[in-house]
């Protein structure tokens, strides 16, 4: 993976490309149009990472290596395909091996949700609890913890709809699962939230 190099030439139309025109100039091996898309994404996936580590250094970790991932595979990007979608899928399936490796969590709760909505999940309205929780720049310490109690998907998936302003869509292709899949875990995860925060 390139590193940025001192007295490197930067081409000044860079930041004005699309992901999907520095992934294509990436592809051609062109390491000023990647780290471009480092640079614009490192803090992001390292806060999506967060999610699934324990610590900021296993954070950073992922984030770095699943950067050396899409330099090692940007050759199957595929063009005309999104490249954000695509860069997440490759973090969140990092971050699954590292907490393998580590042994740190079960994913037994995860294995038989590919089923549509299930009628529990359809009770609530989690609507104003997810604009309250997420809307807020400042999001309280309180939340915050909440979150840690949650799934790592689970958690994942509402930091990917609130923060990044996925679509169900979008995630789905994310995590690898069914748009109905990813609603539901959507729902469980804010109604899961609201019984926490109802607790403390």
């Amino acid at each position: 993976m390139p590193h940025p190099k001192p007295g490197m030439p930067q081409n000044a139309s860079y930041p004005l490309k699309t992901d999907e025109e520095l992934a294509e100039l990436s592809r051609q091996k062109d390491e000023v149009a990647f780290r471009e898309l480092m640079q614009r994404y490192m803090k992001q996936i390292f806060n999506f990472a967060r999610q699934y580590a324990r610590t900021a250094e296993d954070a950073e970790d992922i984030a770095q290596d699943s950067f050396f991932k899409v330099w090692k595979y940007i050759g199957r990007y595929g063009k005309g395909r999104q490249f954000r979608p695509w860069l997440y899928t490759i973090a969140r399936n990092t971050a699954l091996d590292h907490l393998k490796k580590k042994r740190a969590a079960s994913f037994s709760e995860l294995d038989d949700v590919e089923n549509d909505l299930l009628f529990v999940d359809t009770l609530e309205d989690t609507e104003p609890l997810a604009h309250e929780a997420f809307d807020n720049a400042r999001m309280s310490e309180r939340v915050i913890a909440a979150l840690d109690f949650l799934h790592p998907d689970h958690r994942a998936i509402l930091i990917l709809h609130y923060r990044e302003e996925m679509t169900f869509d979008e995630i789905a292709s994310v995590v690898g699962r069914p748009m109905n899949t990813v609603k539901s875990w959507h729902r469980r995860a804010l109604l899961r939230l609201r019984e926490i925060l109802g607790q403390n």
